[in-house]
């Protein structure tokens, strides 16, 4: 078990697969109360619309594809606020448009685009040590950004209408939800790809939220089965030789389905 440790791909891989653990679920505590799941969907296709727009003006990948994907999430927030459309609906109407974009972008370019798959279909175990240092801020970031909105963001989403009585701006806590959710998901791109990213912020929260019966004791328990699913996916990865990513997103999948029957009725 200790052997592998001594390969410097496997401890770049298992820094960011702990850190990402513990980050993403932390913000998918909120996704799945807020029923923002089908968000992440969109902003991998916002993603794959910067990559082609990066390429067609020949921009920094990177900051086009996540000042696109706040646009969208700009967007989206203010469709919710001006309408009365369902939240799902209008994130899947900017999802089509994100597509449709993407495709179109994509017509016009020449050439194969080895770099939009590339961003979208990430490799933990291909991580760099500047992609680790990226992961540590970006989780440093995210954590301290949730610490520092959360008690606002929990009314909203326990709440929404009493949250507005008490003073809390319900659209400005949604921007910055929706702006963080953004930028970690675009990164996360990068460096693990958008199955990976979507899982690790679903699947530990939905798990959690079966296990536990208050807010907090959520938030901790999706970190936790993040972190584990990450350790315990990658040696599993390395034990049966198959693809990490897949590895850990089962090792968080037999979690959810112990929770499931973990879960009095």
């Amino acid at each position: 078990m200790m052997d592998i440790l001594q390969y410097p791909f496997f401890q770049r891989a298992l820094i960011a697969a702990v850190l990402l653990g513990f980050s993403l679920p932390l913000i998918g505590v909120f996704v799945v109360t807020r029923r923002l799941s089908f968000f992440s969907e969109a902003v991998a296709h916002s993603a794959f619309t910067g990559l082609a727009l990066s390429a067609l003006l020949a921009t920094p990948a990177l900051p086009t594809v996540i000042s696109f994907a706040v646009l969208v999430a700009f967007a989206i927030v203010f469709t919710l606020h001006r309408t009365e459309i369902p939240s799902d609906t209008v994130i899947g109407v900017y999802l089509a448009l994100c597509a449709g974009a993407g495709i179109l972008l994509l017509g016009i370019l020449q050439g194969y685009q080895p770099s939009l798959f590339q961003f979208l279909f990430g490799d933990i175990l291909a991580l760099a040590w500047e992609d680790v240092w990226l992961v540590v801020v970006m989780c440093a970031g995210s954590i301290l950004a949730m610490l520092a909105m959360w008690n606002a963001l929990l009314r909203v989403s326990v709440h929404r209408e009493m949250a507005m009585a008490m003073g809390t701006s319900a659209a400005r806590v949604d921007v910055m939800f929706l702006v963080l959710l953004a930028v970690m998901v675009t990164l996360s791109l990068k460096l693990i790809g958008i199955v990976l990213a979507s899982a690790m912020l679903l699947i530990p929260a939905a798990a959690a939220r079966n296990l536990t019966y208050s807010f907090r004791t959520m938030a901790v328990a999706a970190c936790l089965i993040g972190g584990l699913s990450s350790v315990l996916g990658l040696y599993a990865s390395y034990w049966f030789g198959t693809a990490s990513g897949s590895a850990i997103i089962l090792t968080a999948a037999v979690f959810f389905i112990l929770s499931v029957f973990a879960r009095r009725a």
